[in-house]
């Protein structure tokens, strides 16, 4: 690339930013856009899964700017919206016994083995049940913040015995800990 495209690019990224709006994230982290549909579930509307995982900050800001099956007003969800998405677990599955709520966010206080998710599965990967309602595979984020570290945020793992957990906001880079994000409504 030559150096004058690199400085319009700079310049145009400069300019957003300066804007204090973000760019619309929506052809990047949708794949075959054209054929989005939404799932209600339990009265939520859920959007598509993102293609790739991001930051919390940048889940927050994706949710909240996102205009997808003729809406416009999604946010990330909390955790306890999320576990909404959790089948044949019963200790993650909402109400489960699983001290992780909404009104309960310490790791110290709320969180407990249950949470571990179902160990039943092998740690080998090869996982005998699915635990997503949507058919999810990875981690996906919540806007709940761990309330002893706000560095922190939950995340319920899919992928993983259908576990509740908690990880760094920022992303890494790592795939094992960098989550996916489904807007709700």
């Amino acid at each position: 690339m030559n150096k004058f495209y690199l400085t319009i690019c700079f310049y145009l990224s400069f300019m957003l930013f300066l804007s204090c709006e973000r760019p619309d994230l929506t052809d990047e982290l949708y794949e075959n856009w054209s054929s989005v549909n939404c799932t209600t579930i339990n009265g939520n509307m859920w959007s598509p899964k993102s293609s790739g995982p991001m930051s919390w900050d940048d889940a927050v800001s994706f949710c909240n700017s996102l205009t997808v099956c003729g809406y416009s007003d999604w946010h990330l969800p909390t955790i306890s919206e999320l576990r909404t998405l959790i089948k044949n677990c019963s200790a993650t599955e909402t109400d489960g016994s699983c001290g992780v709520t909404d009104s309960c966010l310490s790791a110290s206080n709320c969180r407990n083995n249950a949470c571990y998710g179902c160990g039943d599965d092998d740690d080998s990967g090869n996982y005998s049940k699915k635990y997503s309602k949507l058919g999810d595979t990875e981690g996906l984020r919540s806007s709940s913040l761990l309330s002893d570290d706000s560095d922190m945020a939950w995340f319920v793992n899919f992928g993983y015995k259908g576990q509740v957990y908690y990880d760094n906001k920022e992303f890494t880079g790592n795939v094992s800990n960098d989550y996916y994000v489904r807007c709700v409504r």
